[in-house]
C-alpha cells in the first residue's frame, strides 16, 4: 500500500512536460462512424420495436380511460 505521502509528492519533470504539450493543442473535431451492414439493420429494427411500443402503449391508454 502507498504511504499517504505518494500521494501529495510534487510533479516530476516528464509529467509537466507532457502537461505542457498537452495543454496547447487545439482538440480534434468528432466525426460520426459510418454504420454498415447488420448494425444498421439492427437499429432500424429497434426504430421500428419502439414505433410498435408506443403505438401498444397508446392503444393500452386509450382503452383503459373508457
Amino acid at each position: 500500500m502507498h504511504s499517504q505521502e505518494d500521494f501529495h509528492s510534487a510533479a516530476t519533470p516528464e509529467f509537466l512536460a507532457f502537461l505542457e504539450d498537452e495543454v496547447h493543442q487545439e482538440p480534434k473535431p468528432l466525426t460520426r462512424a459510418p454504420i454498415q451492414g447488420w448494425i444498421q439493420v439492427a437499429f432500424w429494427g429497434l426504430r421500428i420495436y419502439i414505433a410498435v411500443m408506443l403505438i401498444m402503449v397508446a392503444i393500452g391508454f386509450a382503452r383503459g380511460i373508457h
